[in-house]
C-alpha cells in the first residue's frame, strides 16, 4: 500500500507544478511585453454609407488615424490603407481594408516593421447597424522600431524627420534662416518648406514652426490640428474638425493663397503659391492660390482632374493626385507618369516620386540633372521630394536620400 503522507506530498508537488506552468503560460516575458502590444481593429457604419475604422489597444482608449474612412463605392478586392496609427506618439502601422465581392469589408493590420496581419474575425458585415462599433479578434503586433525614424519631409534645400520612440525632430541641410533648428518635444507630423519648417506636437495637436517668418508663415494659429503643410511664404493646416486654415503671405501676384475653401477635408498640400486639398466624403480635389498659367510655362496642362482621390501633392508648379478607383497617378504635367497602382505620391519642382502598391518600391520621373530620380531599390513606407533631392523612409526606420547635396540635404544623420 502506498504511504498516505508520501502520496499527499506528491499531489501537492504536482499541483504546484501545474500552477507554475499555468503562470508561465499566461505571463509573457518582459522582453515579449516590451516588443509587442495587443489590440483590435474596430469599425462602424456611418449614415452616409462610409465605414469608419480605428485601433483599440488592449486596456486603452480607441485610436482613430487621420485617414480612416472606407468609401461606400470602393473598388472590389483593392486594399486601401489608413494613415499611420499612433500610440503614445509612435506610429505602429496602418489599418488595411478592402471590399469583397459579397459586400463585406475585410480588415487587416500592417505593422510599421512587419507583414500584414489578418485577425481571425476580420469581416465587417453588409447589414451592420449604423453607429455601432464592431471589433475584430485580438491580434499582437510589433512595436515601432526603437531606433531610426517614423516620418520624413524634404524641403527646398533641407530635410526634417521624426525619430522613433522619442518623437523628436532632427533636420539637416541649409539653415540660413534657422529652418533646421527644430524645437524640443515630441511630434507626430513634420513638414519642411523653403526656409521654414512646421510640425504638430504629439498629444496637444498644436503646430510649431521655425525658420523664416517675414510673411508670418512661421506664426501658426492656436488650436488642434491633424496635418500641416509648409510652402514658400505661407503654410496651411488641417484642423481636427476637417477645416483648413492658412497663414503667411496672401498677396503675392494677387493669387489668394490663404483663401482656403470652406468645408471639411481629409488632406492638404502646399506648393509654391498654391495649395490643394481632398474633400471629405466625395474625395474631390480643390485648389486655390496660384494660377500657374500666368507663369507662361507651356509645358503644363492646367485642368485639375475630376473624380475621387486618396492622396494629393502640390509641387512647385504642378499637382499630382492618386485616383481612388485604381490607384493610378494623375498629374497636371502629364509626361512620363508611370502606370500602375500607387499608395503615396510626392511632387517637387521638375521631378516627382511615388510608392508602388505591389512591392512598396519607389519610382521617380522627371528631371534627373542631379540624380534626384535615381531611387534606390527596396521597400519604403514614405517618400518626399525636394527641389533637386529626394528622401525615402524604409520599413526598418532608416532614411535614404539622393540627388543634389550642395547644402548637405541628403546627409542623413545616424539612426
Amino acid at each position: 500500500m502506498p504511504n498516505p503522507a508520501r502520496r499527499a506530498a506528491a499531489i501537492v508537488a504536482l499541483a504546484a507544478a501545474i500552477i507554475a506552468g499555468a503562470v508561465a503560460l499566461d505571463l509573457p516575458s518582459a522582453a515579449a511585453q516590451s516588443d509587442e502590444q495587443t489590440g483590435r481593429i474596430v469599425a462602424r457604419r456611418l449614415d452616409d454609407g462610409r465605414t469608419e475604422f480605428g485601433w483599440q489597444p488592449a486596456g486603452a482608449a480607441r485610436v482613430l488615424p487621420r485617414a480612416r474612412y472606407f468609401p461606400a463605392d470602393a473598388q472590389v478586392d483593392r486594399w486601401l490603407n489608413s494613415s499611420p496609427v499612433e500610440v503614445e506618439g509612435e506610429a505602429i502601422g496602418r489599418i488595411n481594408a478592402r471590399l469583397r465581392s459579397d459586400g463585406r469589408i475585410e480588415f487587416a493590420f500592417t505593422p510599421t516593421d512587419g507583414e500584414r496581419i489578418e485577425p481571425r474575425a476580420r469581416y465587417f458585415p453588409v447589414d451592420a447597424r449604423v453607429g455601432r462599433w464592431l471589433r475584430s479578434t485580438e491580434i499582437a503586433i510589433s512595436a515601432a522600431p526603437a531606433t531610426g525614424f517614423v516620418a520624413i519631409s524634404a524641403g527646398i534645400a533641407h530635410t526634417c524627420a521624426i525619430r522613433a520612440g522619442s518623437g523628436a525632430i532632427e533636420c539637416w541641410g541649409n539653415n540660413v534662416d534657422g529652418q533646421t533648428d527644430a524645437p524640443p518635444g515630441s511630434f507626430s507630423t513634420v513638414s519642411a518648406g523653403v526656409r521654414h519648417s512646421c510640425a504638430i506636437y504629439t498629444g496637444s495637436g498644436a503646430i510649431e514652426c521655425w525658420g523664416e517668418d517675414e510673411e508670418g508663415q512661421s506664426s501658426p494659429p492656436a488650436g488642434r490640428f491633424t496635418a500641416v503643410a509648409a510652402g514658400w511664404t505661407h503654410t496651411c493646416g488641417l484642423r481636427s474638425d476637417g477645416t483648413i486654415e492658412c497663414w503667411g503671405q496672401n498677396f503675392y501676384g494677387g493669387f489668394g493663397q490663404l483663401d482656403a475653401p470652406d468645408g471639411s477635408f481629409i488632406a492638404v498640400s502646399v506648393g509654391k503659391i498654391r495649395a490643394c486639398a481632398i474633400r471629405a466624403g466625395s474625395g474631390a480635389i480643390e485648389c486655390w492660390g496660384e494660377d500657374i498659367v500666368s507663369w507662361g510655362d507651356s509645358g503644363y496642362s492646367f485642368t485639375l482632374p475630376t473624380g475621387s482621390f486618396t492622396a494629393v501633392s502640390a509641387g512647385w508648379q504642378h499637382t499630382c493626385v492618386i485616383r481612388k478607383s485604381d490607384g493610378a497617378i494623375v498629374c497636371e504635367s502629364g509626361a512620363n507618369i508611370p502606370t500602375g497602382s500607387f499608395t503615396v505620391v510626392s511632387a517637387g519642382d521638375h521631378h516627382n516620386c511615388a510608392i508602388r502598391e505591389s512591392d512598396s518600391a519607389i519610382e521617380c520621373w522627371g528631371s534627373n540633372s542631379q540624380g534626384q530620380t535615381d531611387a534606390p531599390a527596396g521597400s519604403f513606407t514614405a517618400v518626399s521630394v525636394g527641389w533637386a533631392h529626394t528622401c525615402g523612409l524604409r520599413s526598418d526606420g532608416t532614411i535614404e536620400c539622393w540627388g543634389y547635396n550642395d547644402e548637405g540635404q541628403t546627409d542623413v544623420p545616424t539612426p
